[in-house]
This record gives C-alpha cells, sequence and structure tokens, in this order.
C-alpha cells in the first residue's frame, strides 16, 4: 500500500534518515520513539511536506510524479499544528471542506463528537493547545483520504477526548482505511489493535 525507496534526508550535513526500502500494508501502524529520531521528518516525507531523495509511492501513485494525485489521498496531521491566528475555527474547517470535496455535515458531525462546536467562531489565537489538536484532528478526518498520518495525536488532549479519537480510527479502519500514527505515549492496547509496530534505530526503521 505504502512504498518507500532509498529514502535519503538531511538537514545541511546532518542526515536524519537513509534508508533503503520501508513497506506497509493496509492497517493500523505505530511508530514509537522519543525526539529526534527522525519521526515526524518521516511523517512529512510521507505526505509531501518536504524534499528528499527517494520515491514514496502509495497504491501505486508516486509522490514525485503525481503529487496532486498523492496528497489527495493522504491526510496529515501535525503533532503542533501551526495556523494563522486571525482566522476562526470554522473557516479553517471550510478551506479543508473545499479543497477536499467534502460534505460539510461531516465536518459538522466531527466538530460536534469532539465538542468544539461552541468555539468554532472564535479566532484561532485563542485556543488552548488542546483545542488546537482538537481543530487539527476535525480536520484531518474531513473528507475521504486512504490513509491518516497522525503525527503525536494524543498529546495536549484530554483522556475523554484520546478515547473518541481511538474510537474513529477504528470506525475508519473498519471500512478499509489505513493509519500511521506515532505517540511518545504507550498506545493503550485494550483500546486499538496495532497490526504493526515500528522503531526508528540509527536513521533505518525496524519492525519491534
Amino acid at each position: 500500500m505504502l512504498s518507500l525507496n532509498n529514502i535519503d534526508k538531511k538537514y545541511g550535513s546532518h542526515e536524519v534518515l537513509n534508508f533503503g526500502e520501508w513497506k506497509i500494508d493496509n492497517g493500523i501502524h505505530w511508530l514509537k520513539g522519543g525526539n529526534g529520531t527522525g519521526k515526524s521528518t518521516l511523517f512529512r516525507i510521507i505526505s509531501g511536506q518536504i524534499p528528499f531523495k527517494g520515491e514514496v509511492t502509495l497504491n501505486g501513485i508516486n509522490l514525485k510524479n503525481e503529487p496532486i494525485k498523492f496528497r489527495s489521498k493522504i491526510s496529515f496531521a501535525e503533532a503542533e499544528p501551526q495556523y494563522p491566528l486571525f482566522v476562526t475555527g470554522q473557516e479553517l474547517i471550510n478551506f479543508y471542506v473545499e479543497t477536499r470535496k467534502a460534505e460539510e455535515k461531516q465536518a459538522e458531525d466531527l466538530a460536534a463528537y469532539f465538542e468544539m462546536t461552541a468555539f468554532l467562531n472564535n479566532k484561532i489565537g485563542g485556543y488552548s493547545s488542546g483545542m488546537l489538536k482538537k481543530l487539527s484532528l476535525i480536520c484531518a478526518f474531513t473528507g475521504s483520504p486512504d490513509l491518516y498520518v497522525l503525527d503525536e495525536p494524543l498529546i495536549t488532549i484530554d483522556v475523554a477526548s484520546a478515547d473518541k479519537l481511538y474510537q474513529l480510527i477504528k470506525e475508519k479502519a473498519a471500512q478499509g482505511k489505513s493509519f500511521l500514527l506515532s505517540s511518545h505515549q504507550e498506545v493503550r492496547c485494550d483500546k486499538l489493535k496495532l497490526d504493526t509496530v515500528f522503531q526508528i534505530v540509527d536513521k533505518q526503521i525496524i519492525q519491534l
């Protein structure tokens, strides 16, 4: 489903990732590890956010050859989302709905699910870190991508919201969608069944 080949990523002279091949099939996959190991860099490569050496394909679509089509199949939520502070939550969601040609009701239902409806007309600059995280999850789940790439989705949200996220992931996975998650925290195996667990060690991805 997702295939990465001959990946090499440097920031200046500092090499962060260097590996020959990594593939994952449909399912729920967890990339664990601490800060500085390259998790966020890997996720940004997969989502087409940063330049890199190598090839990335998703369901046969090559990122470099068909970047627009590739990105339409992926939804990426950053660990620490940064949005324009002067726009409202609703304006940001509207942008995602329009860009992804999604149903407005889907976004409305997601906002209600994460208990954010009452805050959507407020400017993002006034949001707490938890509200920002929930807003990023609403945006991430708007539309119908094939692969959800969620970087540290559990940080800054409360236990109840984390439980809702687990449930949403399970529902989407049951519909054939796939997930690539990262987390410093242990993923609750009683809440979410993982298909594989990976870790970045010495610039390579290993399966645990």
